[in-house]
Order: structure tokens, then sequence, then C-alpha cells
């Protein structure tokens, strides 16, 4: 029995885990046409750039995915976050797109947030959605990467 306990807790505490997950892969040539495309598909999937920049390389979107009520009752907003990264490889030529998926929470925007005095204001980093991971791939599949790296 003490050997089959920190199996499980470790199955556990994977579960919960709160690191992003990314997911990569090979994009068709050009490295302004892939930073276009993630920026391109982060709009229309109703994300809403936060930053970016296409000499660094990068952009992040956020997405709400918590309701009113949840928001009344936790006191915290949920978010969904992409950020997008693309680099030129030169060893091999290829433009490639990395897209890490993650979530925030967050705090003091409820009800009961409001009546607590000693009210507790930030954000909390939370394990990336289902519907965060799934974005995360569709925005891949969309900018041309054909087979996306397993996450890490």
């Amino acid at each position: 029995m003490n050997r089959i306990a920190p199996v499980v807790l470790t199955v556990l505490l994977a579960g919960c885990s709160t690191a992003p997950i990314s997911f990569q892969g090979v994009a068709p040539p050009g490295l302004e046409t892939a930073y276009q495309c993630a920026v391109a598909q982060l709009n229309l999937m109703d994300y809403t750039i936060e930053d970016g920049d296409l000499e660094a390389g990068f952009v992040r979107g956020r997405r709400q995915t918590s309701g009113v009520v949840q928001e009344l009752i936790t006191g915290a907003a949920h978010h969904d976050v992409l950020t997008a990264s693309v680099f030129d490889n030169p060893a091999t030529g290829n433009t490639h797109i990395r897209v890490v998926a993650s979530r925030v929470a967050d705090h003091d925007i409820g009800l009961i947030a409001g009546l607590d005095d000693d009210e507790e204001q930030g954000q909390n980093q939370l394990g990336p959605s289902d519907s965060g991971k799934a974005d995360a791939q569709r925005l891949l599949t969309n900018c041309g990467v054909v087979a996306a790296t397993a996450p890490r």
C-alpha cells in the first residue's frame, strides 16, 4: 500500500498542474507571414491581443472564459492565454511556430470579494483549459503547421 500512495499522488498532482503547455511545429516559410497568421488566428478566435512584436517574434492574446455568475460567486474572472512565438531555425531554414497555452484567474471582481474588507487582488496562474489547448492546436493548423509536436 505504501508503494501505491506516491504513484497515486503523482497522478493527482499532474492533473492539477498549473504549468502552461507548449505546442509547436514547422510552418510555411516566412517569419512575417507566420507572425501575421498567428495574430489573425487569435483575432478570429476572439482573443484580445495584449502584447506582441514582430521583431521580438511573439504575440499574446487573452480570452475570458468565465461567466458572470461564476465571477460573482468566486470573485475571479478566468481567461485563456495563448502566446505564439515565431522563429526561423538557421540550421534547417524552417520557420517554426510555438504556441503556449495557459490560463489565469484575475481576482476581486465578484460580489463576495466586494464584501470582504481584506480584498485579495492579483492573478493566479492555472493549468490550461481544454478549450485553450484546442485553440493552440487550431492556431497551428490554420497557420499551415501539418504536424505539431506533443505538448510539453
